[in-house]
């Protein structure tokens, strides 16, 4: 089997889960000397089999010593992996001042299970300011082919744009964040779970449950009247898996300052 035909199949058999928990990794450094180390998450099914892992790159150690200093506005790179270390695709998020923006990336050129191209955007996640509502707008890419006769050379060609699918707007320290479509239903969700006192107060390591499907993820958690008829495609899927992310850096994070970052979006679409 070729490496495209891995990957595709490991993306797939990940996100094919109706849920998904993801789990930060203990960071020794961050326990002991407050000192930020590249974030590591396991990623299992309900059964808790391990499914994948999302893994961020090392950096140089004048980048490791910027991330210290930058803290939540850092840029850094997640990799993910299936069960057997394939990579699948990456997230990507830049310096950010105020709004974090997380893109997600598949890869069809890479060596030695490494990317060697930043690949085709599948979609973002982006921050969005209040004063203390916790807010996200989720996009994916869509792919519009143009007529013969809207382009200026007269042949045909694809016009890649982004497309609003959910929002999100938790309450203040909320713990609950559904992800809701344009009739303000619930198409999905990323739920932190409490993993104990000693646990929250001196470490990083979240717990999140990212469940995919209105239909099968929600049973005994919400009424059936509240839940969305859509279900996520792969790419949704593999944007609101980065969401669980930008949420887990975002607000729960040692560094975290708890205000959200600004900007609004409607929903919609926009040229990328």
């Amino acid at each position: 089997m070729s490496s495209s035909a891995i990957r595709l199949s490991g993306v797939r058999s990940l996100l094919s889960n109706p849920i998904l928990i993801l789990e930060r990794q203990i960071e020794f450094g961050n326990i002991i000397f407050g000192f930020e180390q590249n974030n590591r998450y396991r990623i299992s099914n309900v059964n808790n089999e391990t499914v994948g892992w999302a893994v961020e790159r090392q950096r140089s150690f004048g980048q490791m010593m910027m991330r210290q200093l930058t803290k939540l506005h850092r840029p850094f790179v997640v990799d993910l992996f299936d069960q057997n270390d394939n990579y699948l695709f990456k997230i990507d998020r830049k310096f950010s001042f105020i709004n974090s923006k997380l893109k997600v990336w598949s890869n069809d050129e890479y060596t030695n299970n490494e990317p060697t191209s930043e690949g085709i955007l599948i979609g973002e996640t982006v921050q969005s300011w209040h004063l203390w509502r916790r807010r996200y707008n989720l996009f994916v890419q869509e792919f519009k082919k143009r007529q013969h006769n809207e382009n200026i050379d007269g042949g045909d060609s694809a016009s890649h744009m982004l497309s609003q699918f959910g929002a999100i707007d938790a309450p203040f320290l909320s713990f609950e964040f559904p992800l809701m479509d344009e009739q303000n239903k619930i198409l999905a969700s990323v739920d932190r779970n409490w993993v104990g006192l000693g646990r929250e107060f001196l470490t990083d390591t979240g717990v999140y449950v990212v469940r995919f499907d209105a239909k099968n993820s929600f049973k005994g958690v919400y009424d059936p009247s509240v839940l969305s008829d859509h279900v996520l495609n792969l790419d949704q899927r593999a944007i609101l898996l980065a969401n669980a992310i930008s949420i887990d850096f975002d607000y729960f994070s040692r560094h975290s300052r708890g205000l959200g970052s600004g900007g609004f979006l409607p929903f919609g679409v926009y040229d990328e």
